[in-house]
């Protein structure tokens, strides 16, 4: 069987074929992901709008374009996640509001309620509404100031983990350092590190993933380049995602065809629903058959899941699309190759670990 004359690059080595039609990278659907249109906004205005719930969420438009596919996800349609610090100055302000009204209520004297009715408020309606405009107006400055003092934190972040110049300074700026620093140091032995200077945030969105607050951003530097940038919002401030930022993967596409580990190991892919059934893999013994890409690489794997499982529905939530389309999802999907297997591109998928590029909370800590 004849294989293609792919030429051996920076990524790639020997294409290994199964077949002999040419294979193209998938990308996702850029209709379907969508670019925001922004105008120069303050630093209150990028930062408000999701935060307090005023647009539709399932109806926003994605805020990243076709080179930042991996940052949408259709997980991110849940609900838009609000920090914190916004419910506690909330609930503070409607508290005082709400114990105010009561005191008026219960009027004057020790605070002692009859059984009876209640008697009339001591302040007018009209005053009652010029307070609680004015409570509103004062408690939406708060929020605009503290989400202008918030957006200022997050660029001081993104400063110091884009101008880095090493492991050690970068380490400074990311989610789960620990766990994180020896993939940085694998990572760069390959990839040199690559310091910028920020510019400006150019897209924002809050996106949940598990329920836990993410900040999405397309980071705009000196250098010229749009850079996916995913921050945690942490207790203390934001942590940069750094194996999305990198699209890390534990081990090359190219290596891992060589090698072929029969241990599980987490991948970082597009996925979509394919029909290539060969060798052990066929459909009539009733797999699934998901085709993996990456970036960095023309290489593509095909992954398969037992139908009638649990995982098989889950892939087919993310993955089903209407007759004649396809769909792509950004998954980390864990996978290995069976022992002694012949196929040379088909492995087991045991587990869709996220449908985005990051891992919602420490695995090391799972």
């Amino acid at each position: 069987m004849p294989a293609n004359k792919d030429t051996e690059n920076e990524f790639d080595g020997i294409r290994i074929v199964e077949d002999t039609e040419e294979e193209e990278v998938v990308r996702l659907d850029v209709s379907e992901a969508g670019t925001l249109t922004t105008k120069e906004a303050s630093k209150e205005e990028m930062a408000m709008p999701n935060m307090m719930g005023g647009t539709d969420v399932d109806e926003a438009p994605k805020t990243l374009g076709p080179e930042s596919e991996w940052l949408v996800t259709a997980e991110a349609k849940e609900v838009t996640s609000v920090p914190m610090g916004w419910f506690v100055l909330l609930f503070a302000v409607l508290g005082g509001v709400l114990m105010w009204a009561f005191s008026q209520r219960i009027g004057e004297g020790d605070g002692a309620v009859d059984a009876g009715a209640l008697p009339k408020p001591m302040i007018g309606q009209e005053a009652y509404d010029q307070l609680g405009q004015t409570v509103f107006r004062d408690s939406e400055a708060k929020l605009m100031e503290e989400a202008a003092r918030d957006y200022d934190e997050m660029e001081e972040i993104l400063r110091g983990f884009l101008s880095a110049k090493t492991v050690e300074e970068r380490l400074k700026y990311v989610r789960h350092p620990d766990r994180v620093k020896p993939l940085m140091l694998d990572h760069h032995r390959r990839f040199p590190i690559q310091s910028y200077q920020y510019k400006e945030v150019s897209e924002y969105t809050i996106v949940p993933l598990k329920k836990r607050p993410f900040v999405a951003l397309d980071v705009r530097v000196a250098e010229g380049e749009n850079l996916p940038t995913l921050l945690e919002d942490v207790e203390n401030g934001y942590l940069v995602d750094w194996e999305s930022f990198v699209s890390y993967q534990p081990i090359a596409f190219e290596d891992y065809l060589k090698k072929r580990p029969t241990v599980p190991i987490d991948l970082r892919v597009y996925g979509s629903f394919d029909d290539f059934y060969a060798y052990e893999f066929r459909e009539e013994d009733g797999y699934l058959c998901v085709r993996m890409t990456a970036k960095h690489t023309e290489k593509v794997i095909f992954g398969y899941v037992r139908e009638g499982t649990a995982l098989a529905s889950e892939m087919k939530k993310y993955l089903e699309a209407p007759p004649g389309r396809s769909k792509t999802q950004p998954f980390i999907l864990r996978v290995r190759f069976l022992p002694e297997s012949e196929a040379p591109r088909s492995v087991v998928i045991d587990k869709i670990v996220a449908t985005f590029w990051a891992y919602p909370t420490d695995p090391d800590e799972e």
